[in-house]
């Protein structure tokens, strides 16, 4: 017999082991499926109807397979101890010691939003902060108890703003997002303190920097606004429905700006400069979707971008005192120094007294 021949059977001795040991393995250490987390899944949760019963002529009709497969599948999750031996009223039923299970590619999903938790401490006093933090402990309580490093507070998100909510108008308003129904109140405004009377088609809740917002459809000013939440009063949700506009998302009314909750109906073209340290933290961090820089030497960066935005955007150019110069449009450089000029004049006053 030549080398060759024996070297090939050695390989193919060797083949065979591996695959014996891999079938082995397989029986004897038994990996779930996609399709067997599933059954798990619809277990634990009894069905709406009592005459639906979880047997094996519902998981194939479910699953699409042949009852044979589902056999196979009820024997292996039997066999890895995680369901009961009998069925219970007709159906299989999961044991009650046994935690939830996820695929690992689940697993790591849950692990980045138990991980999330420590960034909504932003909205801890929200009713949305105790609702995700539910939904992270039920659908995983293991991972979200041993997410050390944001539970430890070693990543944590710096003191905001915070938020004084009338989770009383909260829950209304999410119930009318929830039946897409149209909603009724009184609205005090802000500048005026004039109570009026609205009817609205809800259509998002938008947290912002300490304030929640109502972003609907009025019927009285035929346009989308938004509301303070906190300055809405005697909401009533109607039965009367409403069709959710397939560009509802607030995003698509922001002209690709990203300075929080607020809306111009003109889309203007913006050119910033920057000095000083706003030179280059703004390298850094977008006002909006399209920024670009135009131009940058040692002392200064400008940048332009489009947005809906006037009113927010001149608030952020102030924030950055004289080392933001707005270049366009107009009337944002005329309101900047009507603002600059005002509070000078302030100043100047405050000085004589």
């Amino acid at each position: 017999m030549s080398m060759s021949k024996k070297l090939d059977d050695l390989v193919k001795e060797r083949n065979k082991e591996k695959l014996e040991e891999k079938r082995r393995n397989k029986r004897l250490n038994p990996k779930l499926a996609e399709r067997d987390y599933d059954m798990l899944r619809i277990l634990r949760t009894p069905p709406t109807d009592p005459t639906i019963k979880y047997n094996a002529k519902y998981f194939e009709k479910r699953f699409g397979v042949s009852e044979v497969t589902i056999y196979r599948m009820v024997k292996k999750l039997k066999d890895m101890d995680l369901l009961e031996e009998k069925q219970k009223g007709g159906s299989y039923v999961i044991k009650n010691e046994v935690e939830q299970l996820y695929t690992e590619k689940t697993e790591e999903d849950i692990a980045l939003v138990a991980s999330l938790r420590g960034l909504l401490q932003h909205f801890e006093k929200t009713p949305l902060f105790e609702k995700v933090t539910k939904l992270i402990y039920f659908l995983q309580p293991k991972i979200a108890k041993n997410d050390s490093l944001l539970s430890s507070g070693r990543v944590i998100v710096a003191p905001q703003m915070e938020y004084n909510i009338k989770t009383e108008n909260w829950d209304l308003v999410n119930e009318a997002l929830d039946k897409n129904c149209k909603i009724k109140f009184h609205y005090t405004k802000f500048y005026s303190n004039k109570k009026s009377q609205r009817t609205v088609c809800p259509y998002q809740l938008i947290l912002d920097n300490g304030v929640v917002y109502l972003f609907a459809y009025s019927e009285y000013a035929d346009n989308i606004i938004l509301y303070d939440l906190n300055f809405m009063a005697d909401i009533i949700v109607t039965k009367e429905k409403f069709t959710l506009p397939k560009n509802y998302d607030f995003n698509n009314y922001s002209g690709g700006g990203r300075l929080g909750a607020f809306k111009e109906d003109k889309i203007q073209n913006f050119e910033i400069r920057f000095t000083g340290y706003a030179k280059d933290w703004m390298k850094y961090h977008k006002w909006a979707n399209d920024q670009q820089i135009k131009a940058e030497d040692q002392d200064s960066l400008t940048i332009t971008f489009s947005s809906a935005q006037e009113f927010k955007v001149l608030r952020e150019v102030l924030k950055w005192g004289t080392d933001a110069q707005p270049l366009a449009p107009k009337s944002l450089v005329k309101r900047w120094r009507e603002e600059i000029n005002g509070m000078y004049e302030m100043a100047m006053a405050s000085k004589e007294k």
